[in-house]
């Protein structure tokens, strides 16, 4: 388990989540899989509140046991691939560095991807950068729990996504149908 941080624990405040996940990732599969290390927030923050859905818009799923075990890409398998589709994006893909690694969607107000510009630098250091579902990108030199919280509290300097008037800060996943839990079930 990712040792607590006080950004997440900001958030979960924020968000009113005080439960715990029923199923925590395991980051030692991950990051191997990757061949890097992923920043600390990110990992204090699933290993913290569950995946969900932050301000009806930004949907953050934990690296899961479908597709490979553990894998992050797998999980946002149609991003890499589109990041190669022929267009050329303003940024590389990961593995090449630095490079793209997607870490959420978000579907407000028009849709897209958000990933981190990873570098073989420190992980907690990594930008957060967003593409819509029509090209466009934002880079956002802050962390993934530092963009939720922006986000939630409706302050991110954002053209691309905004909270979706209406919606809860934060939904869980955890008890849809279908969602995993550490027993593999």
């Amino acid at each position: 388990m990712a040792p607590r941080s006080p950004a997440v624990d900001v958030l979960a405040d924020i968000v009113g989540w005080s439960g715990s996940p029923k199923w925590l990732p395991d980051w030692r599969i991950t990051e191997r899989l990757l061949g890097l290390s992923l920043p600390d927030d990110y990992k204090a923050l699933l290993s913290t509140v569950p995946a969900g859905k932050y301000a009806g818009t930004v949907r953050l799923n934990a690296p899961t046991r479908t597709g490979y075990e553990g894998d992050l890409l797998a999980l946002h398998r149609e991003v890499m691939l589109s990041l190669k589709d022929g267009r050329k994006p303003p940024y590389a893909a990961f593995p090449q560095l630095p490079g793209l690694i997607p870490w959420a969607t978000f579907d407000h107000p028009m849709g897209g991807e958000l990933f981190w510009l990873a570098d073989d630098g420190d992980p907690n250091k990594w930008p957060v950068v967003a593409r819509s579902a029509d090209g466009n990108w934002e880079e956002c030199d802050v962390s993934a729990v530092a963009f939720l919280i922006a986000l939630v509290r409706g302050k991110l300097p954002s053209k691309l996504l905004t909270p979706k008037p209406g919606a809860p800060a934060y939904r869980t996943s955890q008890d849809l149908p279908g969602a995993p839990n550490n027993t593999g079930r």
